[in-house]
């Protein structure tokens, strides 16, 4: 039984996957602090283009596509602020840093995770930069921290989850403690309900694929 079932059947958080370098899952967290929902759900880091170099460079086709995708959500999402960064970013070391802070300290790992978001989407920062990385865990009031195989495993867990689980390899998702799941942003209105009720899938559009 997968990870996602499992906490579906224990009565466990909502889950939301999401990329740290996908405009429409930095929409979707901003959505969900707004909501005050960001203690219910539990947000889980996957690689939807881990082949992306470090430091950040993107081709021109890649390029384009992300100007595409920070318009989609420019135009769905007027309210929240995003800015078009100057490459898309290679996220593991960003999501490993955000496994290590979880195990020391999940509420500050909550807070970095934002910072990340907002660094890249907002800031145009390179969070595949080490020092970006430093820089926002001290900010996010996190002591030094040492990225260890226990953390490794933890990625491993959510691309796994993310990459076998019923949701075409699409982000943002999350997924309620009763098993249904809202693939891509949704409408506003939409995602507010889902968090209520946790009942009925939905494809609300607005996704990285």
């Amino acid at each position: 039984m997968s990870e996602p079932a499992q906490g579906a059947a224990s009565g466990g958080p909502y889950l939301f996957y999401g990329d740290l370098n996908c405009p429409f899952c930095h929409a979707q967290n901003e959505r969900l602090l707004e909501l005050g929902a960001e203690r219910k759900v539990e947000w889980r880091g996957v690689r939807h283009m881990p082949h992306l170099p470090i430091p950040a460079k993107n081709t021109t086709p890649e390029r384009e596509e992300l100007q595409r995708e920070v318009l989609s959500v420019r135009q769905r999402e007027p309210a929240v602020s995003i800015s078009i960064p100057p490459a898309r970013p290679n996220t593991e070391r960003a999501t490993l840093l955000v496994a290590a802070a979880r195990r020391h300290d999940p509420g500050r790992a909550e807070g970095l995770k934002t910072l990340l978001y907002r660094a890249l989407w907002v800031h145009a920062r390179d969070i595949s930069d080490s020092c970006v990385l430093d820089e926002l865990r001290r900010v996010a009031g996190l002591p030094e921290l040492i990225v260890g195989e226990a953390d490794k495993k933890t990625l491993e867990s959510w691309q796994k989850e993310w990459e076998q689980g019923p949701f075409e390899r699409r982000i943002p998702v999350i997924v309620s403690p009763r098993g249904a799941r809202l693939l891509g942003m949704g409408e506003r209105g939409r995602v507010e309900v889902f968090l209520r009720s946790g009942l009925l899938n939905a494809d609300g559009g607005g996704h990285c694929d």
